[in-house]
């Protein structure tokens, strides 16, 4: 599995269970979704785990593969700000907080079966912390969290094989 491959089951399998609010890449330039929206954060994209190496002869080919283990962390952000709702006001707070513990409990609950069914591993699932920052006239209310998630990688490459070379005999006298 790629990075990529991991990064859109991840996304996509949130997005699903949360059935609703966006989940965004952070630090991009398009304008952000309405809110509420959660935002993530690739941190660490590859960290190397154990790995075999193998050879498979397919025909007149050889391919040698690589196979690990790795990990990868990704950190999740719940986001809103206190406005005025069609049925009253928004407390940001509120609604960031109930969306950060709705993700979290994805990932340490329904999550983990569904994503393992897809080859990811939910490993750890850190808490959930402030990450609230000012804005230009209102506080943008933020509560986030880390995820390590656990995936087969894949590297292979094409080996040239060695034919065997002519032996001839000849008879000694």
């Amino acid at each position: 599995m790629t990075q990529r491959e991991l990064r859109n089951i991840i996304v996509k399998q949130l997005h699903t269970y949360l059935a609703g609010p966006k989940v965004v890449l952070s630090d991009q330039t398009a304008p952000e979704a309405d809110y509420p929206l959660i935002y993530y954060q690739s941190v660490q994209q590859h960290i190397p785990g154990a790995a075999n190496i193998t050879t498979a002869a397919d025909g007149g080919t050889l391919t040698k593969y690589r196979r690990e283990h790795a990990e990868a962390t990704f950190s999740f952000t719940a986001c809103s700000f206190n406005r005025q709702g069609k049925d009253g006001p928004i407390s940001g707070d509120d609604e960031a907080l109930e969306l950060a513990d709705r993700a979290q409990g994805f990932f340490l609950f329904a999550g983990r079966q569904l994503l393992a069914d897809l080859g990811v591993v939910v490993v750890r699932v850190e808490n959930t912390q402030s990450r609230s920052a000012f804005d230009t006239d209102e506080t943008d209310r933020r509560y986030g969290f880390d995820v390590l998630f656990r995936y087969e990688r894949e590297d292979k490459r094409a080996v040239p094989a060695i034919s065997k070379p002519p032996i001839t005999f000849t008879k000694e006298e």
